[in-house]
């Protein structure tokens, strides 16, 4: 496994945390759900975002990791002439054109997500669920990334 799948797998691993921790923290805590939901998030976010970096380092065969992961595809180093970002890299660069990935990287607001009592529908903004289902989807980028890896 190369340097930087293995600290992208960290990065997961450490967000997995975070999440047992928020969700524990929402059903055992007498505090405001706003609070911890606003106390938690920035921390998984950051993890699930240098999971991300790594993930774009390891597709891109890079072995010598820096000090921080880059948090998308227009921060990864500049390839030698005549070389291209493997095809996993250019699907990244769209998804965070307009996919999960943009998602992920957009700024948090400050407004939790609100589920009205009358309705399943839930409004803009952060939750649990949300940081859960990018972490499975990294979950499943990591694989497939170590999976062409492993091919090449």
């Amino acid at each position: 496994m190369s340097h930087p799948l293995a600290y992208a797998n960290q990065s997961l691993y450490h967000a997995s945390i975070l999440l047992s921790g928020w969700q524990r923290a929402l059903t055992e805590e007498n505090l405001p759900e706003r609070q911890i939901t606003l106390a938690y998030a920035p921390a998984v976010q950051t993890r699930l975002l240098d999971s991300y970096g790594w993930l774009l380092l390891a597709a891109c065969r890079i072995r010598q990791a820096p000090d921080k992961p880059p948090h998308s595809v227009r921060d990864l180093p500049t390839l030698p002439a005549g070389l291209v970002h493997p095809a996993e890299v250019e699907t990244c660069a769209q998804l965070e054109q307009g996919g999960w990935v943009a998602a992920l990287q957009a700024p948090l607001t400050e407004t939790p997500a609100v589920r009205r009592s009358d309705s399943l529908a839930v409004e803009q903004g952060i939750s649990r669920e949300q940081f859960e289902d990018w972490s499975q989807k990294l979950v499943s980028l990591a694989q497939q990334i170590a999976d062409a890896v492993d091919e090449s």
